[in-house]
């Protein structure tokens, strides 16, 4: 049996008109209708009811339009499948992450990507605390991570999309002297007790010695491997800041807690997609083009709304 016969069949199921379907179908309507009698002459039943007025489905063709319209979506799928493995495609994305808050395009661009390419298999591997995303990317045991980077230039092996800047900010309990401001310089923080989380991932502790020592500010710093969640815990019950990414920071409301941001450090950090330089993985190769694609795009709707 001719597949475009079953296609024909199901538009014209859709519609109800020849003159529409045909058009469609780039057909004349008489070679449609020629069709669709070829095709119920071989199956031998009759799919339409047809006068001068209108058409309808007989209760044989409502019995095989979702048969006919399952043959013909799996050999489109299929057909999809085949061209990608033609343009070599592999099938497959590793990708690494973890866990960020409400930072730019990130949450919705891995739906976009299943949408634009459903027969990509994806495989989710959230970041284990202390373990370092570029090294992952290098040795080639993640395809792309969507990580955390500082201001510095990427290791010449990896290439990166910047997603957005991610803000830092020093988080206190509500009773604190500087919970009442809306920003906080590093100057300021440098006269408080702080707690800096020591992770080989993102460099987070040697950035900070260096945002205060081009200030030639020495705070009291006490670098811990906690989870976030205990150090939050701790600055509620002691006099202590905590400098974290805004990114690992809670969206949900921290009633006993202020986020403060601190002022003069934009473009410290940046969320960041990632991938070999030299990749042969055309998934990762789609992923990033996907990031320019959305960065590109709100770039553009950026300069294009009201001021």
């Amino acid at each position: 049996m001719d597949l475009n016969l079953l296609k024909e069949f199901t538009l014209l199921a859709r519609y109800l008109n020849y003159s529409r379907a045909a058009r469609e179908l780039n057909l004349t309507q008489p070679t449609l209708s020629r069709h669709i009698v070829q095709l119920e002459e071989e199956l031998g039943v009759q799919l339409f009811l047809r006068d001068r007025q209108s058409v309808a489905l007989t209760e044989a063709g409502r019995l095989f339009l979702p048969e006919a319209e399952a043959v013909t979506a799996r050999y489109d799928a299929a057909r999809r499948r085949l061209q990608e493995y033609q343009d070599g495609m592999p099938g497959h994305l590793t990708l690494g992450y973890r866990w960020v808050y409400g930072e730019g395009p990130w949450p919705g661009l891995l739906r976009r990507f299943q949408e634009a390419y459903p027969s990509v298999s994806i495989r989710l591997v959230a970041f284990q605390s202390g373990a370092s995303p570029l090294d992952a990317v290098t040795d080639g045991m993640l395809d792309v991570a969507v990580t955390l980077c500082t201001g510095g230039a990427l290791p010449s092996e990896l290439q990166g999309v910047t997603l957005c800047p991610v803000p830092l900010l020093a988080v206190m309990g509500k009773r604190h002297p500087l919970a009442g401001h809306s920003t906080v310089t590093p100057a300021e923080l440098a006269r408080e007790r702080l707690l800096v989380p020591q992770t080989r991932s993102t460099g987070f502790p040697a950035l900070m010695n260096m945002l205060f020592r081009s200030q030639r500010l020495s705070p009291a710093i006490t670098y811990t491997r906690s989870r976030l969640e205990e150090d939050l815990l701790r600055v509620q019950l002691e006099d202590l800041v905590v400098l974290v990414p805004r990114c690992y920071y809670p969206d949900t409301p921290q009633p006993d807690l202020r986020a403060v941001q601190v002022s003069g450090t934009t473009g410290l950090f940046r969320l960041t997609a990632l991938a070999r330089a030299d990749s042969t993985n055309t998934a990762a190769r789609l992923f990033l083009r996907l990031c320019r694609a959305e960065i590109k795009r709100r770039y553009m709707d950026d300069l294009s709304a009201p001021e």
